[in-house]
């Protein structure tokens, strides 16, 4: 993705007014503890996906989202649920907060809302109630999302020269996640994660097309890029082991089912925290979109596009 980045940065901003815009990131807890994490950065305007639009539109788009004028030391005042926190955001934009309420909020999704002196957003918070017992942690491209990630030229159009509309996920997998959430005595606020290596830049773009594509409402977790090291960069599968790891300490009750492909490590991350976490894992799915057709199996791993089937 280098030469596009770089591209990125060569853009205009396309701010507007001057206001701020607090980007809110899906957050998750218990009722009793959940995290908020966001990004101050400058309001701007972009046009809005159509089914028809060119490439060359799609790029342009594609890339202004990839620059941001993050916004350092801004006040906010975060609000879910009758509660409340201030936060403050970092020399590159970024705020966390951690909120305890004393009054346990409901199970489900909850709005989140972010304001500021010229600054406001609005996000979503899952409470996840501990009559449910089994999530679901899924991968992104190519599991869900139709990305030809062993092609990289492939998967360079399918992220940039396409928008939300125009990208194809696989059929069948959203009903099958429904499925198997449909285990838990309250669905609805079930533990579903999707954790992606890509950068939050994309977070709209990935929830637009899941959304579209009736995949189950859930968390969508995505590589926090910056100066700070806050995600490693290049190493995907110490990422992908941290951000589940978290999941698994934030909600101990939860067994998970992990889904995946085997276009990249999905196969020996998971094999790596069922060893680890035996307990946990409940199930491993995944998709074989590997070129290689001797690509290594594993014990245990169930072929998602078989299981699919009914």
């Amino acid at each position: 993705m280098k030469p596009f980045l770089l591209l990125a940065l060569l853009l205009p901003s396309m701010a507007w007014g001057g206001g701020n815009q607090a980007l809110l990131y899906d957050g998750y807890g218990s009722a009793e503890s959940f995290v908020i994490e966001g990004r101050i950065v400058e309001a701007e305007q972009r046009s809005v996906p159509k089914e028809d639009d060119a490439w060359q539109r799609n790029l342009q788009r594609s890339l202004s989202t990839m620059k941001n004028a993050e916004r350092e030391n801004v006040k906010i005042l975060l609000s879910v649920g009758g509660i409340s926190a201030h936060a403050r955001s970092d020399e590159e934009g970024y705020f966390r907060v951690t909120m305890a309420p004393t009054q346990a909020l409901a199970p489900g999704w909850h709005t989140v809302t972010a304001m500021g002196k010229n600054t406001q957003g609005e996000g979503r918070v899952l409470i996840v109630p501990r009559v449910n017992t089994l999530g679901i942690i899924s991968d992104v491209d190519d599991t869900a999302l139709i990305s030809e990630v062993p092609d990289k030229t492939k998967l360079l159009k399918n992220t940039f020269l396409k928008n939300p509309i125009q990208r194809q996920t696989y059929p069948g997998t959203g009903d099958f996640y429904r499925r198997l959430l449909a285990q838990n005595s309250d669905p609805e606020s079930a533990a579903m994660f999707y954790v992606s290596a890509s950068p939050r830049q994309l977070v709209q773009s990935i929830q637009a097309c899941l959304t579209r594509n009736y995949f189950p409402a859930g968390v969508l977790v995505t590589k926090q890029i910056s100066g700070n090291g806050r995600d490693p960069l290049l190493d995907q599968k110490q990422y992908k082991i941290t951000k589940i790891e978290n999941i698994f300490a934030a909600l101990p009750w939860v067994n998970f089912i992990l889904v995946g492909d085997d276009g990249e490590r999905d196969p020996e991350i998971y094999k790596a925290l069922k060893e680890k976490y035996s307990q946990r894992v409940a199930a491993i799915y995944i998709r074989k979109v590997h070129p290689d057709k001797k690509r290594k199996t594993y014990a245990g791993q169930i072929d998602l596009t078989s299981a699919i089937k009914p």
